[in-house]
């Protein structure tokens, strides 16, 4: 299978987006989205993370969403990787196909062996398939990290994805994919890795797994000021780990409602349902996601 992944990197999109090359999927490109930081912002990170991994994958620049738009410097840092400082990349290029383009051009290049994961808004993806309604019936099969769903708590959760392009996200959900996986904020925070670890990973002998402890400092931050969690939360990552490691998260079939209007605008409300396309994320194998997590970055 070969992989688009649409992101805003980002802390968690950037662990995430390493966790994916240490386990050699097949990624043919990186459209970006703006989201966590301005669009410009990720694409640089994007190629920092390219130089780190040495690899040339193409890089395809999304549209932005609406300048106004709330960003998550706060959780992700000024430049969106933490606390750590990199200089400008201005070595790699950004292709000139948009990202929307890319995304219709691989699917009909690669139709049946395609699949897009997408860990930021959902914008590019909406215009791709704005632009070629028939998008779904090739791509068949795409992976989120948004929305939210808590049982036991009646206090809606404006999800930061959904939030950012609320239209772009129903637009989405509503379009005819065979399946949608989409991994929750809720499971994103369960799944978390202890302190301890992550602060340990700066004596690796892997470059990779250093980093990870480098960006990851800021992230921590954020976990313990939002959730009281003393450790990585990993939406983005756990997100990633369930494509390559399946069993590590119940997913079951939901309707998704999302408003776009008004001052209820990005939330989303999620209901259990006997059949679906959709199929959100109950439940995380802690453990289970913890030894993946471990064994890939050590």
């Amino acid at each position: 299978m070969k992989y688009i992944f649409d992101t805003d990197p980002g802390i968690d999109d950037a662990i995430a987006i390493l966790m994916a090359h240490k386990h050699k999927l097949d990624i043919i490109g990186f459209t970006i989205a703006s989201g966590n930081i301005p669009l410009e912002k990720s694409i640089n990170n994007i190629k920092i993370l390219e130089d780190f991994m040495k690899t040339n994958i193409p890089i395809f620049k999304g549209r932005h969403v609406n300048p106004s738009s709330t960003t998550a410097e706060f959780a992700h840092g000024k430049d969106g990787l933490g606390y750590a400082v990199f200089p400008p990349n201005v070595t790699r290029q950004v292709e000139k196909m948009s990202a929307e383009d890319f995304i219709i051009k691989a699917s009909k290049k690669y139709q049946g062996d395609l699949s897009i994961v997408c860990l930021g808004p959902l914008t590019n993806l909406a215009n791709a398939i704005k632009k070629d309604p028939s998008l779904p019936y090739r791509l068949k099969k795409i992976t989120v990290m948004a929305a939210t769903y808590n049982p036991e708590s009646t206090e809606i959760y404006k999800e930061f994805n959904i939030s950012v392009d609320p239209k772009a996200a129903q637009y989405v959900f509503a379009s005819p994919f065979e399946e949608i996986k989409a991994v929750t904020h809720e499971i994103g925070v369960k799944a978390f890795i202890e302190k301890h670890y992550i602060d340990n990973l700066k004596h690796s002998d892997d470059t990779l797994s250093r980093l990870v402890s480098q960006i990851s400092a800021k992230y921590i931050d954020f976990s313990f000021q939002s959730k009281g969690t003393i450790g990585l939360q990993s939406p983005d990552p756990i997100t990633m780990a369930s494509i390559i490691n399946p069993d590590l998260i119940t997913f079951k079939p939901f309707k998704i409602k999302i408003e776009t209007e008004g001052e209820n605008c990005g939330e989303s409300y999620a209901t259990p349902t006997e059949e679906s396309n959709i199929y959100l994320s109950t439940d995380v194998d802690l453990e289970g996601y913890r030894t993946f997590f471990k064994n890939t970055f050590k």
